[in-house]
């Protein structure tokens, strides 16, 4: 008999991601405690359920705690950044299509600063302070809005949130028919 080989990730904790109704996900997180919380679990809870997702960041309340530190990929690189504060933001703001685990297959477009800095801790709380471009400092601004109890719908116009709903419908009727016509 053959051994069966599951993928690492597969074999990692990953947590599910609640639902977006969940009050947790507009609730302010309280600051991690090092001292009494265990960072490199978190890290590891928050990275491995990023990964599952195949999403490019993730906040602890999407899966369900109550901890400012969310995981995220910079330069295809993973990282975790325990209670972050945004310092300062650049004043070019970009509108861009914007995605989010919590309502999977919704991109509205949401404006946002090309660049933010912010200070963080890792898991050892070493405090790092960096300043981020593109792609990496949209991650953050969203991620950080998640800590503060904000999603995309409190940023994106409601004609972008509404433009974003019927093309998610559309794609939705497609799918549906795509595979009724395979069956």
């Amino acid at each position: 008999m053959t051994d069966i080989i599951v993928p690492e990730r597969l074999r990692a904790e990953v947590l599910p991601l609640i639902d977006g109704r969940h009050e947790l996900i507009e609730t302010k997180l309280d600051e991690f405690d090092f001292e009494k919380d265990d960072p490199e679990r978190l890290e590891n809870l928050l990275l491995n359920s990023m990964d599952f997702y195949n999403g490019l960041g993730l906040a602890a309340n999407q899966v369900g705690i109550n901890a400012r530190a969310f995981a995220m990929i910079h330069e295809n690189t993973p990282m975790v950044m325990f209670n972050p504060k945004v310092i300062s933001v650049t004043d070019e703001k970009i509108l861009v299509k914007e995605g989010c685990l919590t309502w999977y297959g919704l991109f509205p477009k949401v404006l946002r600063p090309a660049g933010v800095t912010v200070n963080y801790q890792d898991k050892t709380g070493q405090s790092f302070s960096g300043s981020f471009i593109d792609i990496s400092a949209r991650i953050i601004l969203h991620e950080y809005d998640h800590l503060n109890g904000f999603t995309f719908f409190d940023r994106a116009k409601p004609l972008h949130i509404k433009q974003a709903k019927n093309q998610s419908k559309r794609y939705i009727r497609r799918l549906k028919h795509e595979r009724k016509n395979l069956n």
